[in-house]
């Protein structure tokens, strides 16, 4: 039997859901809610996470309170990730490096960025036109590649506030001193 679903041909939810039920019920909602790109009803949640709907009504509750999903509505109670508190974590995570490393990873992102530039004879992903890129049979790759570019200049503009966060750190402890 052949399937047009990656996730079932490679047996992933399998394992996602084998390796959800081994956990603690607050850690199932926690993984759930990770997932939560739409708004979702707390019983569907429940169902995914596998526990009972006020069991995963007072985790998301707490959920909510330190900013890891967004409240959408009461009636039906229905929540969604926050996709601001994922990016501050990220951000945090990234000002754990050091100057060196941030150095690197710019430089090697920065270097990236001008091969699809050359590639695409273009300043950014939303100046290309695909269909000028490829043929029919060619276009996912395009899309694809354009899909990176697209994530490669998301991870530049953040290292560089980082960087440039760290700037004005340093010129504000000189001027203390």
């Amino acid at each position: 039997m052949t399937t047009d679903d990656p996730a079932d041909a490679f047996g992933l939810a399998e394992g996602f859901n084998a390796d959800l039920e081994s956990e603690p019920a607050d850690e199932r909602v926690y993984r759930v809610a990770l997932q939560l790109y739409d708004p979702a009803g707390v019983s569907a949640i429940a169902e995914r996470a596998g526990c009972a709907p006020d069991t995963a009504r007072r985790h998301l509750r707490r959920l909510a309170e330190i900013g890891v999903v967004e409240l959408v509505s009461e009636s039906p109670l229905t929540y969604v990730r926050n996709e601001s508190y994922f990016e501050w974590r990220l951000r945090n995570r990234l000002e754990d490096l050091s100057r060196d490393e941030l150095h690197d990873a710019l430089t090697e992102l920065t270097d990236r960025e001008a091969a699809f530039r050359e590639c695409f004879d273009a300043a950014s992903p939303t100046a290309v036109d695909a269909f000028d890129h490829a043929g029919y049979d060619d276009l996912e790759d395009v899309w694809l590649a354009l899909s990176e570019w697209h994530t490669l200049r998301a991870r530049i503009d953040r290292l560089e506030a980082v960087r440039r966060d760290r700037g004005s750190d340093s010129s504000l402890e000189e001027n203390a001193a």
